[in-house]
């Protein structure tokens, strides 16, 4: 104690510590992103076959932030090329299905996100 009656405290942390938890939770919260936005998209991609839907799975490295769908066709499948709707037997089947699936989940992404990194 002071002579004024009052305290001094001295606060120190382990910055390279905090750094770790802090880059932990965030690559956590981005694998849990990347599983849900497939999980999400896929809801609106074509299924013929189910290998278009498949391949994000098999090609995005969970963490990394890129979500990839990877078949010769599935540049064309995404910007419309070729699509018939009427022929798939996903009925909510569309191009562009993470933009769809992004207009329907962004809050809940941000959702798992932020709880995610709060240790929810």
């Amino acid at each position: 104690m002071s002579k004024d009656g009052g305290i001094s405290i001295k606060v120190t942390f382990d910055e390279a510590e905090v750094r770790s938890r802090i880059g932990a939770s965030m690559h956590k919260a981005q694998m849990k992103l990347d599983q849900q936005v497939i999980t999400d998209s896929n809801f609106y991609c074509p299924l013929k076959t189910g290998t278009l839907q498949k391949s994000a799975t098999i090609n995005t490295v969970l963490g990394s932030g890129v979500v990839r769908w990877q078949t010769p066709y599935a540049h064309m499948q995404y910007y419309g090329v070729n699509f018939d709707r009427s022929q798939d037997p996903n009925p909510n089947a569309c191009g562009k299905w993470f933009e769809a699936a992004k207009a329907h989940k962004k809050e809940q992404w941000r959702k798992l996100v932020d709880d995610t990194v709060k240790g929810g």
